[in-house]
């Protein structure tokens, strides 16, 4: 690869964000990765003139006390495609081009004369901007896999329900064609549809109110984040029970409250609602409202201990609600955390809003919203015996056990009844379920979730994983093949070999299992 040649001006920052010096340094691509800093430092590139190319770089930054020439025309920012960040704190904006064969990231910015190589085992992350939106389908299935081992979560992908086998699941999806999933290895399958009390997004910032104004948060990769004091609302007509779900991430500490059926979104502090609030490794949930006898309450209850690790800041929330007893039984990726009680459950005034509120000194990035009604009394799955992948099971006692005698399927549906029966293909938006006694078809719009049995199989680990996170919520996992014409390809023991659209992501991660590397990605966030 031919060097880049270019001027790096780096300024240099104390840890209270005062300037300290600006130096000048001509380089080459390689020597970039050896740029240190101190408390932090930006790093910006310039193209060096032409005329400078073959000489030593010129003065390029002002003498004290002389103001720099104005430009008789300023100049207009480049739309941002995308941001890398270094391994050692460096990070540069501009647009990724894949992986080449000697392992390099190709990378190329306005500020490079050139096409740039940055080596794999120097990039910790690459950020990014290829959010479009996409009209939601009637329904959507969500996936998510059990996790592989030491992780505290599983890979989570959405799409189109194809079909279903003994072994193995089909999903339907824009950015991937049709993928096949081991069945052992999906922990859960739900189905998200558009009726009444049904929310998945978030979509954009025009649907939801902010209660401090336009700035207090912003909508930026499918996700919204915080920047101030406030809160984020949208009435989604929460039912008498319902099952909200999200994932958020944090950078220092986990501090949010997020209110149910709020009576008034607009209003950060509104007549009536159920408030939960997380704070740090505790959860409190208070109520407020009007009582039958016309007075007003506003009471709350015991704080609950979480039990979340202290450097963790990320986690898949599940919240299932009563609105009657005013019961919240609140799931951390995929495992019972707590349950909060209401002192004074189902005050008369409740609405039917959600909003997440936020601290301007703790700020929160929320993505995959879901709301769906809830039959009250399914709760996630626990009871599995997880099994390394790729180690053979012993055999049965019955070795003549025939394939069709597998055990069926559970179909929950929406208003709570279970379908027990082995669910095939998926025709003009209904399910085709072989029961006892006939074929039945049921709409897709009228499913729950589906239970796939207690047996879990984790899928492995590999040096070359890498993490794509998606612009609607989860991630996925892939041992990294190729990155190349806006695809990326690799292979999972849950899914096989696949290629992706580059442009379903919002980031993605490397060396995701070594901690060092991954104390960085926390501290850029």
């Amino acid at each position: 690869m031919k060097a880049t040649s270019y001027l790096a001006t780096r300024r240099c920052f104390n840890s209270s964000g005062k300037q300290l010096f600006t130096t000048l340094l001509s380089a080459t691509c390689a020597s970039l990765l050896a740029i240190g800093g101190l408390a932090h430092a930006d790093l910006i590139i310039e193209e060096a003139p032409a005329e400078e190319q073959e000489a030593a770089p010129a003065e390029a930054v002002a003498k004290d006390g002389e103001k720099p020439k104005e430009k008789s025309e300023p100049e207009k920012d480049a739309a941002v495609k995308s941001r890398i960040f270094l391994t050692n704190g460096d990070k540069l904006s501009g647009m990724p081009h894949g992986v080449d064969g000697q392992g390099n990231l190709e990378f190329t910015s306005e500020s490079l004369r050139q096409k740039a190589g940055f080596p794999i085992d120097k990039v910790l992350s690459l950020e990014l901007d290829t959010w479009k939106y996409r009209p939601r389908p009637e329904t959507i299935a969500r996936i998510q896999l059990y996790p592989s081992f030491g992780e505290a979560s599983g890979d989570t992908l959405l799409g189109a329900l194809h079909e279903l086998t003994p072994d193995s699941i089909k999903l339907d999806t824009w950015y991937g064609g049709v993928i096949s999933l081991k069945r052992s290895m999906v922990k859960s399958l739900q189905i998200i549809s558009n009726g009444p009390g049904s929310y998945y997004g978030p979509n954009n910032l025009n649907e939801w109110t902010l209660t401090h104004g336009n700035g207090s948060w912003n909508f930026q990769n499918g996700a919204l984040h915080s920047v101030s004091d406030g809160g984020a609302g949208r009435d989604v007509g929460l039912t008498e029970k319902t099952h909200i779900s999200f994932d958020t991430q944090w950078k220092t500490s986990m501090r949010f409250r997020i209110q149910l059926y709020s009576s008034d979104v607009k209003d950060s502090s509104p007549d009536a609602y159920y408030d939960v609030n997380f704070n740090r490794s505790y959860a409190y949930l208070r109520t407020r409202g009007k009582v039958a006898n016309g007075g007003n309450i506003a009471r709350g209850g015991r704080w609950k201990q979480l039990n979340l690790p202290r450097d963790q800041t990320q986690a898949h929330f599940d919240i299932f609600v009563d609105r009657k007893t005013g019961t919240l039984t609140i799931y951390i990726d995929g495992l019972r955390a707590c349950v909060l009680q209401s002192q004074s459950p189902d005050p008369e005034n409740l609405g039917t809003g959600l909003a997440f509120v936020a601290e301007e000194r703790y700020p929160i990035e929320i993505s995959g919203i879901t709301v769906t009604p809830w039959n009250g009394t399914t709760f996630p799955n626990q009871k599995f015996d997880l099994k390394p992948g790729g180690v053979p099971e012993a055999p049965a006692d019955d070795t003549e056990k025939k394939e069709d005698e597998k055990p069926p399927h559970r179909i929950i549906l929406k208003n709570g009844d279970e379908v027990p029966g082995t669910v095939g293909k998926v025709q003009d938006g209904r399910m085709i379920i072989e029961t006892e006694y006939t074929p039945i078809r049921i709409p897709i719009k009228r499913i729950k979730s589906l239970s796939l049995g207690d047996d879990g199989e984790q899928p492995r680990k590999y040096r070359e994983d890498v993490r794509a996170w998606f612009h609607d919520g989860g991630h996925v996992t892939l041992k990294l093949a190729s990155f190349e014409d806006g695809k990326i390809s690799g292979t999972s023991q849950a899914f096989g070999d696949v290629t992706f659209d580059l442009k379903a992501f919002s980031r993605i991660d490397f060396h995701i299992y070594d901690k060092k590397h991954n104390e960085l990605r926390n501290d850029m966030r």
